[in-house]
This record gives structure tokens, C-alpha cells and sequence, in this order.
């Protein structure tokens, strides 16, 4: 929000210069062309009095002098010097004029450099001189603009000068419209934070109470109740189970939100831990009749968080379980791969699940987020667990990427490094 808040400043400082320059730069410049061409219309009126043969007057002008130049080039090419504040300068102008010979007036900026290898920046005006419909010559005007263009660099510099200095008030207005406009945003997300870490500590006790009890109804009475309190038991025991499991994982959350939760680091066999994972979710794959097969090396050494890696894998399966159909397979690969020329940790979880929307891969990270929100409630899904798996990859500065064709199933990808 600073960068944008300053860019925005910085741009309209930006368009303010540029527009000031180039609204000044054009009416001077256009009133010097205005000017010139009044000039050079004067002098064009007298030199048509003139007959062919006859010298023209001098009727140099003692203000002008110092500042202008007036050329008149016959058509049998003699010149004749009216006034000049450079006669060093003759033939070069001459020279770059003398094939312009314009029926009316035309006016050309032209740079020419000097004998002393100075520029001079001049204002050149052109019109051809007929009389009683004969062409006698051609009127050269010019004058030097070269104090304007020196004034306007100055000015160019100082504007620039200007639009660096109010970059740096641009950058630190920036930074206070921001954390003003921050300030209520940071508080309610600060207030929501810690509503949702002490709600979440508050509620595993008395969600751990009721299962526990409705566990105890079912050992004790079980023999007792109906067949529909057993399936209501059986309900009421799997709600609890998934608000227990959403309690912690929103607590988990706010922890790493707060910077709270840290992780620990040892090294392990990743090898042998994929394998006890595959156990330990076999049977749950079985009961939805979803074959899991296992593909990798025989042992990775890897140093991470070996409970969070742990969870991360039983999150990938237990969603690649969840979105199979029937008949379903899962296949988790585990291998060593070289990225950027050093040692990393990939996993694969491949499924022939239902396939996520191309549309809705951006978000399946984002925390309740759920494609099929009818299938994810059904399942007892609540959207917090690949938001979950996000966080440890990211806690061991690792990578997930996803591939996905609804009908056909997904892939899931993790990099992790091995050190």
C-alpha cells in the first residue's frame, strides 16, 4: 500500500512537470515563430518594391541587431546582408538555407556550431520574393534562440530537482497515508486473531468432554439403545471428531499467524515415516475402497520438522482418499531430486480423484476455501488443511505445485530442501 500510495503521488508529480514544461516550452516557442513570421512578412513586402537589378535598402533594425539575422539571396545568387549578429556564421547558414525557397512563409529550428565549437540554437524563417510575377529571391529571417534554450534546461533541471525532492515526500507521505489507513485494519485483525486463538483453546475442553461421553454412552449403553440412537450416536460422535480436528487446526493458525507456533528441527528417515503414514491411512482408504501404493527410495535423510512433515503427508492423503470415487488408486512417490544444483526432497501425491476446476486451483489454498462444498461437508472437510500444508512448506522453504483435470484426478507436488 506505500508503493502504491507513493507511486500515485510520484505520477502526478510526474504529469504536473511534464505538463508545466511543455505548456511553457510551447508558448514561448510558438511565440517566437509568431514573431519571426511577422518579421519575415514585413520584410518580404519590401523587398517586392525592389525591381530586378535594383540594390534593396538597408533598413536594419538597431534593436535587432545582436539577435537576428536578415538574408536576402538573389535568384542570380548574389547575397545581400540586410543584418547579422554573426557574419563568421554566413556561410554555414547560407549554405544549410540556400535550396529552401518556400512560395510561403516556413520556419525551421536548425543547431549550428560556431568556430568556437559552440552551438547556437536558431529560429529559421524562409519566403520567396516575386515581382510583377517574377521570382527575385528569397528572404532568409533567423534569430538566435539559444538564451531560451539555456533557460529552459535550467528550468528542465530544476523541475527534475523538484520531482526528486518530492519523491522523497511523496515516499514518506506514503508511509503515513498507510499505516493511518492500516491502523483500523491491524486492530480488527489483531482483535479477530486473538478471538479466533482463544475461542479455539476454549472450545477443545468442553468438545474433548462431549466426546469423551458420547464414547462412554456407546461402551456402556450401547446394548440398550435403538438402532436409531446407535445411528444418531454414531453421528453425534463423528461431528465431534471433526469440530475437535477444525479446533485445532484453527488453533494452529492463529499461532502461526501470531508467530507463536515454531517448529522444530531434527533428522530423520523420511523414507521409513512415509511408509508408517501409508499403514496408519490404509485402513481408511480401505473402507472407501481406494488402493494406496507407495513408490520411492529406500532411505532419504531429511532435517525438518518431523511431526509437521508427518501431518503434511496425512494431509495430502487423507484429501487425495476423501476425492476418490470407488476403485479409486493413490500412488505417493518419494525421490531425491537436484533444483537450482543442490539436494531436494520431492513428493508426489497422484490420485484418480474427481479433479479440481482450473478455475479454483489459485484459491484450494486459501483457508476455508472449498471446490465442492457439498462433497467437502459430506467428507468432513472444512477447508483448513491445505491451508495448513501451505504453512509447513513454507515454514521449511519448500514449494507445492498442482495439476489437476476434473474427472481424471490431481497431482500434488511438494520441494522441500533436504538440509
Amino acid at each position: 500500500m506505500t508503493i502504491i500510495n507513493s507511486g500515485m503521488l510520484m505520477v502526478f508529480l510526474l504529469l504536473f512537470i511534464i505538463g508545466t514544461f511543455s505548456l511553457l516550452f510551447s508558448i514561448f516557442y510558438n511565440e517566437q515563430k509568431l514573431e519571426l513570421k511577422t518579421l519575415t512578412q514585413q520584410e518580404v513586402e519590401e523587398s517586392q518594391t525592389v525591381a530586378p537589378g535594383e540594390t534593396k535598402p538597408d533598413n536594419a533594425n538597431s534593436a535587432n541587431q545582436g539577435m537576428y539575422f536578415n538574408y536576402f539571396l538573389k535568384e542570380n545568387g548574389e547575397l545581400l546582408v540586410v543584418d547579422e549578429f554573426a557574419p563568421d556564421m554566413r556561410e554555414a547558414i547560407i549554405g544549410y538555407a540556400k535550396r529552401w525557397k518556400p512560395n510561403i512563409v516556413e520556419i525551421k529550428y536548425k543547431t549550428i556550431v560556431n568556430q568556437t565549437k559552440s552551438e547556437l540554437h536558431l529560429l529559421i524563417a524562409a519566403q520567396n520574393v516575386y515581382h510583377d510575377g517574377q521570382l527575385i529571391g528569397t528572404v532568409y529571417y533567423g534569430k538566435d534562440v539559444s538564451y531560451l534554450w539555456s533557460m529552459f534546461q535550467g528550468l528542465l533541471v530544476v523541475l527534475l530537482g523538484m520531482s526528486v525532492l518530492f519523491l522523497g515526500v511523496a515516499i514518506v507521505t506514503g508511509q503515513f497515508l498507510t499505516r493511518r489507513a492500516m491502523k483500523p485494519i491491524l486492530r480488527s485483525y489483531e482483535l479477530q486473531r486473538d478471538f479466533l486463538a482463544d475461542a479455539s483453546h476454549e472450545l477443545r475442553t468442553p468438545i474433548s468432554i462431549l466426546n469423551s461421553g458420547l464414547e462412554l454412552i456407546g461402551m456402556e449403553d450401547g446394548d440398550k439403545l435403538s438402532a436409531f440412537s446407535h445411528e444418531l450416536l454414531r453421528d453425534l460422535q463423528k461431528e465431534a471428531k471433526s469440530a475437535a480436528k477444525m479446533v485445532g487446526d484453527l488453533l494452529l493458525l492463529a499461532r502461526t499467524d501470531s508467530g507463536v507456533q515454531e517448529i522444530s528441527m531434527e533428522t530423520f528417515d523420511f523414507s521409513v515415516m512415509a511408509g508408517q503414514v501409508i499403514r496408519s491411512i490404509q485402513g481408511f482408504a480401505e473402507s472407501q475402497q481406494v488402493r494406496l501404493n507407495l513408490h520411492g527410495q529406500d532411505s532419504i535423510m531429511l532435517h525438518a520438522d518431523q511431526e509437521r512433515i508427518k501431518q503434511l503427508l496425512y494431509i495430502l492423503l487423507d484429501n487425495a482418499v476423501k476425492y476418490s470415487p470407488e476403485q479409486g488408486e493413490i500412488t505417493l512417490t518419494v525421490k531425491t531430486t537436484m533444483v537450482d544444483y543442490k539436494p531436494k526432497l520431492c513428493i508426489m501425491v497422484k490420485d484418480t480423484g474427481i479433479g479440481i476446476e482450473s478455475a479454483d486451483l489459485s484459491q484450494i489454498f486459501h483457508r476455508f476455501y472449498r471446490a465442492d462444498k457439498n462433497r467437502s461437508r459430506q467428507s468432513g472437510g472444512t477447508g483448513l488443511g491445505l491451508a495448513i500444508a501451505k504453512w509447513i512448506i513454507d515454514a521449511h522453504r519448500g514449494t507445492i505445485h498442482v495439476e489437476s483435470v476434473p474427472g481424471v484426478g490431481s497431482t500434488f507436488t511438494v520441494i522441500l530442501p533436504i538440509k
